[in-house]
């Protein structure tokens, strides 16, 4: 690259990393908005057609796509979110989430797979309690109660609050007699554990999402602490420390010499 082009890029980066003083972004990526969404660090926009993934402006698995204007978030494997909300205090805050089925079926929404955190630095919410879910149930008590918008032929359907399943009615086994079971966490709007308030209620408390808790990730905690954003470098499975002196460090802003300027321009996939 000639020494013009490496000027250029150099005022390339200054003017990113000014406008990031503000946004709390890196300084290779700029705040976005998506809907009513605002993604910015420790989030990134995730981006399927673009050649470059920006994978090194935030934590990883923190990749944000924008559908449609809708933000949503790739968990449990390949199950999609809608982001209803992400709030952002301190590298520490909420991120607020729907269930992709229940914004398709709003009245009887029903949950296709249980959710897992993954490896992800979340954590469920003291706002959130799980529902389980009995699909399709050969065998029943007569008297509890089912959802009857789920019913399929003589087969039903039920919800409990979790754990809650056999109360008055130990000696019977849910999982035996039906044919799947879906554990999902919802917003604990519900005022009263009743199996009938639960049915009327669950599509409910399902669209108003769950919320999980978010911190920082081990491995950004130096740099962080050094005044520095982290950064994920997915070809070299490493993490990055972007500094106020625009140098790029492999773990903290202090004490450690920066990348040379050619290996962010790799990084970024500039020639």
């Amino acid at each position: 690259m000639s020494q013009f082009l490496s000027y250029l890029l150099s005022l390339f980066f200054f003017f990113f990393f000014i406008n990031s003083l503000g946004t709390n972004s890196s300084p290779l990526c700029l705040q976005q908005n998506c809907g009513n969404v605002t993604i910015r660090y420790p989030f990134w926009v995730y981006d399927e057609s673009a050649y470059d993934q920006q994978y090194y402006c935030g934590y990883p698995g923190f990749g944000v796509r924008c559908q449609d204007g809708e933000a949503v978030l790739r968990l449990s494997g390949d199950r999609n979110y809608h982001v209803k909300d992400i709030d952002y205090s301190n590298y520490t805050g909420t991120l607020t989430l729907v269930d992709t089925d229940a914004t398709t079926n709003q009245k009887c929404p029903r949950p296709r797979q249980n959710f897992s955190l993954e490896t992800l630095p979340v954590n469920y919410s003291s706002m959130d309690l799980n529902l389980s879910f009995y699909y399709n149930c050969i065998s029943y008590p007569p008297t509890v109660p089912f959802i009857p918008c789920l019913n399929i032929s003589s087969n039903r359907s039920y919800v409990f609050v979790e754990n809650h399943e056999t109360e008055g009615f130990e000696s019977f086994d849910w999982s035996k007699n039906c044919e799947e079971k879906v554990v999902v966490p919802v917003r604990h709007i519900l005022t009263e554990i009743n199996i009938v308030y639960l049915i009327a209620r669950f599509g409910e408390a399902m669209n108003d999402g769950f919320v999980l808790d978010w911190g920082r990730v081990e491995d950004c905690v130096t740099c962080e602490d050094s005044e520095g954003l982290c950064g994920y470098n997915a070809t070299a499975k490493e993490y990055l420390c972007f500094c106020k002196d625009l140098s790029v460090r492999s773990n903290s802003c202090k004490g450690t010499l920066p990348w040379s300027i050619s290996r962010v321009k790799n990084l970024c996939y500039i020639s």
